[in-house]
């Protein structure tokens, strides 16, 4: 049988070795099964550990549980200030570029093994003395399944088991179910979308919502003024039901439109009252709600959706 290769083993006390730095005079273990490694170093290949193939391990759940353990040294190493705080390379939620974010101090250990209140088992716990803040899913072979992840309930991130090997300091997460992040620049257009709003609400006579309408700009069709145009969360275009949130912005109206034959709610100019049509607005490509799925009605949707809205105004020169 193949021997399985060991990539790290830990020694009496449980402390993780790499085959660069151990002492062919010291025993060492296989972290997943304990069963004793050979520590192997010549001339022509690079050192590494080794143990005879069994029915109770597999390359599998060696790479899984040493995963595991790195996962675990590298949070213990940083708060004891031996290192710096590992750091994930997330993508941002708007233009997908990678965003580096240390693990949060408020992290203060990492438990494996963690049992769950429902029973699930989770690969590694993040915790704030015995308050669960957040858990890390390893991935060797099988992913975490859409069942698995309902489950979890509480912030997760997958990680590739082998590239923790590679590299215990960076975290890449495969699924990152974490609270979504943002990049600098999507955070310094919104910054200037949001001064730009203002100026033209102003000029509207218009107060700017806190939740449930989101908010674009756009130049009226008619008069060619600068207006606020808003999107609410809802199925489909010319969706004839009420926005839910009172007081409505004073320029969505319930009017009949020649173009749909039919009367629904609608943004209209509040300067020469005429109707801002769905389709421009969500449809057409320099519409300021084009590409923008608006269905949820929670604070981080509404939060994320006005970036993107901010995003998308750049890129057609509203900014």
């Amino acid at each position: 049988m193949t021997d399985l290769r060991v990539p790290l083993a830990v020694d009496r006390e449980g402390r993780l070795h790499s085959p660069a730095n151990a002492d062919k005079s010291r025993e060492y273990f296989c972290p997943a099964c304990q069963a004793s490694v050979i520590l192997k170093q010549g001339q022509v290949r690079i050192a590494h550990f080794a143990h005879k193939a069994s029915e109770i391990c597999t390359q599998e759940t060696i790479v899984h549980q040493t995963a595991k353990l790195l996962v675990q040294k590298s949070v213990s190493e940083w708060k004891e200030g031996r290192s710096t705080a590992p750091v994930l390379q997330r993508k941002c939620q708007i233009c997908g570029s990678i965003v580096s974010q240390p693990l949060p101090n408020k992290v203060e250990k990492a438990v494996m093994e963690y049992r769950l209140a429902n029973g699930l088992i989770a690969d590694i716990a993040l915790l704030a003395g015995e308050e669960l803040l957040a858990i890390v899913e390893i991935k060797v072979t099988h992913a975490v399944d859409n069942i698995k992840a309902d489950r979890l309930a509480v912030p997760f991130i997958e990680l590739d088991g082998q590239e923790l090997i590679e590299n215990p300091a960076v975290w890449k997460p495969l699924t990152d179910r974490f609270k979504p992040v943002t990049c600098k620049d999507c955070k310094s257009i919104y910054l200037k979308f949001q001064r730009k709003v203002r100026e033209v609400a102003k000029s509207n006579g218009i107060d700017l919502p806190t939740n449930y309408y989101r908010y674009g700009l756009c130049r009226c069709w008619k008069c060619k003024r600068e207006i606020i145009v808003f999107a609410w969360p809802k199925d489909g275009l010319h969706n004839n039901s009420a926005p839910k949130i009172l007081p409505r912005p004073k320029n969505i109206q319930y009017r009949f439109s020649k173009t749909v034959g039919a009367k629904y709610w609608v943004n209209t100019c509040p300067f020469c009252q005429s109707i801002q049509g769905d389709f421009f607005l969500y449809c057409e490509p320099d519409g300021p709600f084009f590409g923008i799925n608006i269905k949820e009605d929670t604070t981080t949707s509404f939060e994320r959706d006005l970036i993107r809205i901010a995003v998308h105004a750049k890129q057609i020169g509203l900014l």
